[in-house]
């Protein structure tokens, strides 16, 4: 079921079927970019979607966006995502059964539509290109909380500021999530942004990728959320929930776009 869902791309977003698998490979040709742009306007034009959110989940490679999209959609039924993930992306052919990026419609809370973009070097260069046709209401940036080498932590935080200052998203919500691989959920810790203390290590990425220093215009609407993205169950899981009541508050706010949800 679950590699079914990841090879086949939401069959409703048109967009989505439009990028295809060039975009992993070479990024978005000027045709492609000219579909994105026309549905975007369309949409916008006919108000048709223009009250359902769009999540985009950016991270570098390996921090687990994808892992956390199926997660969120198919919660457990998917049992080996990791394994599978890591066999669908190898190159038979010059073929992947992966086409690489990844959109599902979630519905707890309220609406909303997730995309996930990878994290190679070569797509970091094309998630301009999303946001900027796509309309994106919440980033959720994925960090791999255990990451210990400096310039992966300077790339992570030179791409999180520049989604934070860019004009086409100074009203989004934006969500990082520290992925604790190594937390299991039974472990008891006092309360924090998602029910564990962070440790030593967290802290400091903390403070290393810039976010106990953010301009007033960022901080609002800026949060940062623990967890461990494999374990968890669904769209219903608490500290899924978490992040859900954070991205309402932000969105429903008349600082950004006041959506009545």
């Amino acid at each position: 079921l679950g590699r079914e869902r990841a090879r086949v791309l939401a069959p409703r977003s048109d967009v989505n079927r439009a990028l295809g698998a060039d975009l992993r490979a070479q990024g978005p040709r000027p045709e492609i970019l000219q579909v994105m742009v026309l549905s975007c306007l369309i949409n916008r034009c006919t108000g048709r979607g223009s009250e359902i959110p769009q999540f985009l989940i950016l991270g570098l490679d390996g921090a687990g966006k994808t892992t956390l999209l199926y997660r969120l959609k198919l919660g457990n039924d998917w049992k080996d995502i990791e394994k599978d993930m890591l066999e669908m992306r190898q190159v038979v052919d010059g073929k992947t059964e992966d086409p690489g990026y990844h959109y599902e419609e979630l519905n707890k809370r309220f609406q909303h539509g997730v995309w996930e973009v990878p994290g190679t070097e070569a797509m970091q260069r094309t998630w301009r290109s999303f946001y900027h046709a796509i309309k994106i209401h919440v980033v959720i940036f994925v960090v791999d909380a255990s990451e210990t080498d400096d310039s992966r932590i300077e790339l992570m935080k030179r791409h999180l500021h520049v989604l934070l200052q860019d004009d086409e998203l100074r009203c989004a919500c934006v969500c990082v999530l520290f992925n604790e691989r190594w937390q299991p959920r039974t472990t008891k810790k006092a309360a924090g942004a998602s029910g564990t203390k962070p440790d030593a290590h967290e802290d400091e990425l903390h403070y290393r990728l810039g976010l106990h220093d953010l301009h007033p215009s960022c901080e609002w609407r800026t949060k940062r959320f623990n967890m461990n993205i494999s374990e968890l169950r669904g769209e219903s899981d608490r500290n899924w929930l978490q992040v859900l009541d954070f991205a309402h508050e932000v969105l429903t706010d008349e600082q950004g776009y006041g959506l009545k949800l």
